[in-house]
């Protein structure tokens, strides 16, 4: 499935202020921003050269800032990247940002070989690049420090199939091969791509499975610390009013969560699949 930049940036562009809220509308998508937090505060030291790639309207560049970091931010959509600078300047962290870049990961040649001591690609930014996701991930390595730490996360094949009960989807099952590659699915593949023209995706993905991910980052010269899912308990398209309304079973449900989100069995259960992954000295 060939990668399509320009409609990546028009959905972006049009998206507007809602990617800021996908991570506030719900106590899954709080609890998605926590584990995906958890690895933030791990791996990212204070005062370090972070490059944020897909860095959106700069939810993740707050807390980096908040760490101390010397931030580059990157992103496909302009749009995004001016909510971003507004969110930064309205807390008073503009001064952490070196650059802001309207760029493609595909293709970040501006930016200087072994540049930065972590890089953060969160919110499924490689997911988008589909055919293309060696080239990105190659780009992420490059800008990479020896030493340093790639923080990602991608879109998870089998938290994605795990929504099917959730949200009853019918259309999904009774045409799986109009929306997915489903030989794909049932040969076992790590990586799988979405069909385009799907109505139940908002833009054509290539999905990962843990060792598909691995082995893909592996292959660009990187290696898997560990892995993880957002959210491993509870999928996103279930409908839980009860625990949302209370503060003690959110807080529990919340350190349940984390505290699970890196279990060996659990890390394909989340609709987000996240690794971190280190770049050997002398790669």
């Amino acid at each position: 499935m060939l990668y399509d930049p320009q409609g990546v940036r028009a959905f972006f562009d049009n998206y507007g202020t809602r990617e800021w809220e996908r991570l506030e509308r719900t106590l899954q998508g709080r609890i998605k921003y926590a584990i995906h937090r958890r690895f933030l505060d791990e791996y990212v030291p204070e005062g370090v050269r972070v490059l944020d790639v897909g860095c959106g309207p700069g939810r993740f560049a707050l807390d980096l800032a908040r760490r101390g970091a010397r931030l580059t931010l990157v992103d496909l959509s302009q749009a995004q990247l001016d909510l971003a600078r507004g969110q930064l300047e309205a807390a008073g962290l503009l001064e952490r940002v070196q650059a802001f870049h309207c760029l493609d990961m595909v293709a970040m040649h501006e930016l200087a070989d072994e540049s930065y001591e972590v890089v953060v690609c969160y919110g499924a930014a490689l997911s988008y690049t589909c055919d293309r996701y060696e080239t990105a991930l190659q780009e992420l390595e490059r800008v990479l420090c020896p030493g340093g730490h790639l923080l990602i996360s991608v879109v998870s094949l089998f938290g994605t199939l795990r929504l099917v009960g959730p949200l009853d989807a019918d259309a999904f099952l009774e045409l799986p091969d109009a929306h997915v590659d489903w030989q794909a699915v049932l040969s076992d593949a790590g990586v799988v791509y979405t069909r385009p023209g799907s109505p139940e995706f908002h833009q054509p993905l290539v999905l990962f499975t843990s060792g598909g991910l691995r082995q893909a980052l592996e292959q660009v010269g990187l290696q898997v610390v560990e892995m993880a899912a957002a959210n491993p308990v509870v999928s996103e398209g279930a409908q839980i009013p009860r625990i949302t309304a209370s503060a003690q079973a959110s807080a529990a449900l919340t350190a349940l969560e984390v505290a699970l989100c890196n279990r060996p069995g659990l890390v394909d259960t989340g609709e987000h699949l996240l690794a971190v992954a280190f770049k050997r000295t002398g790669s």
